[in-house]
């Protein structure tokens, strides 16, 4: 900045890059979500979770066009027909959307390993989140909330408060 025959270089100023300079107006007491390693592994844990949530839906989906299809149910072939697309196209897909609910499985394995947490048995885990939608709505329900809080969860503490959220259900279908 250049006033008056003089020149101030605050780039030269070490406190710039500390912050000393800031007005107290603009600073704030709250501390910044903070770049460590810790940090970046939970937001790829969070978002690796969640594309495997995506894919085990889509591998829902393709298995059951692939079924329907095959099976000839009415509205599966409406929908196939509307598209151009035959049983081939959804075997393809199925394997395709398997795969990368594998790929993502075993990237939110390093990630949670990372972290200290233990990941349930592959075959087991991914079939729970293919069959179950409401296990999937779930899930990504709680990992919003975790990218908001910034704190993830284990698989494990997302299982059981996905089994409290059936039980209060169930509870309060039996009142």
């Amino acid at each position: 900045m250049r006033n008056e025959d003089f020149s101030i270089e605050e780039i030269d100023d070490p406190r710039t890059f500390t912050g000393e300079l800031v007005p107290d107006c603009e600073k704030s007491d709250e501390l910044p979500f903070e770049e460590s390693a810790n940090s970046v592994t939970v937001l790829e844990y969070l978002g690796e979770f969640k594309a495997l949530i995506d894919a085990c839906g889509q591998v829902s989906y393709f298995f059951n066009m692939k079924k329907f299809v095959k099976a000839g149910v009415n509205k599966a072939k409406s929908i196939a027909s509307a598209y151009h697309h035959d049983l081939r196209y959804y075997n393809d897909q199925l394997a395709e959307w398997k795969v990368k609910a594998e790929r993502s499985f075993a990237i939110v394995t390093l990630h949670a390993l990372k972290l200290g947490y233990r990941m349930p048995e592959k075959k087991h885990f991914l079939n729970l989140l293919t069959l179950y939608e409401t296990r999937r709505k779930a899930y990504k329900d709680y990992l919003s909330t975790c990218l908001k809080n910034q704190r993830p969860l284990s698989p494990n503490e997302l299982e059981a408060k996905y089994q409290k959220r059936l039980q209060k259900a169930l509870e309060k279908k039996h009142k």
